[in-house]
């Protein structure tokens, strides 16, 4: 496949086999990054430390000290994590939309009943269960038709309407 060059914030460049990615590369460096490492930023975009770099680009690799990026990761995946827990707790629900915010993220679900304070109770303990349970999280690219086949065979017709392709995939129980 050849080789890339990667140019660092501080200006150094290092080659790489084109196709590694973020999680790769900060292994290279030290396993403290690698194990630090959140996400990455190619080319001034977020990046997914699972995700193929296969040109020359800039990367710089964000970890928990930087604020922004680790916030909005943080803020994206406990959003995935809270409608998993309401489709566990209640099967027949929707996920309709759902965006991080800059205060945090909400989601909007399709529901016969709103949901309780005693709900929101359920909601939280669920997400700590599936927290704690540290299931692996992998970040899949598909075609867009093959997403929104994905949706409509889990029956969720509003995910359909917005696939774009490339989510964070977490495990269901």
């Amino acid at each position: 496949m050849g080789q890339i060059s990667l140019t660092f914030p501080d200006g150094n460049t290092r080659v790489y086999d084109a196709g590694v990615t973020p999680a790769e590369v900060a292994a290279s460096i030290a396993p403290s990054l690698a194990k630090a490492s959140l996400s990455a930023q190619v080319n001034g975009k977020h990046w997914d430390l699972q995700w193929p770099i296969t040109s020359d680009a800039t990367i710089s690799l964000n970890t928990l000290k930087d604020d922004a990026a680790a916030l909005e990761l943080i803020r994206h995946d406990l959003a995935h994590i809270m409608a998993r827990a309401v489709q566990e707790i209640w099967p027949e629900v929707k996920v309709t939309i759902g965006p991080v915010r800059d205060q945090g993220w909400f989601y909007d679900f399709d529901r016969e009943e709103p949901f309780t304070p005693e709900d929101l109770g359920a909601i939280e303990a669920k997400m700590k269960q599936i927290i704690n349970a540290r299931e692996p999280v992998r970040t899949e690219v598909w075609e867009r038709a093959r997403a929104v086949e994905y949706y409509r065979g889990r029956g969720e017709p509003f995910s359909t309407c917005s696939t774009r392709g490339r989510f964070r995939r977490m495990p269901s129980s």
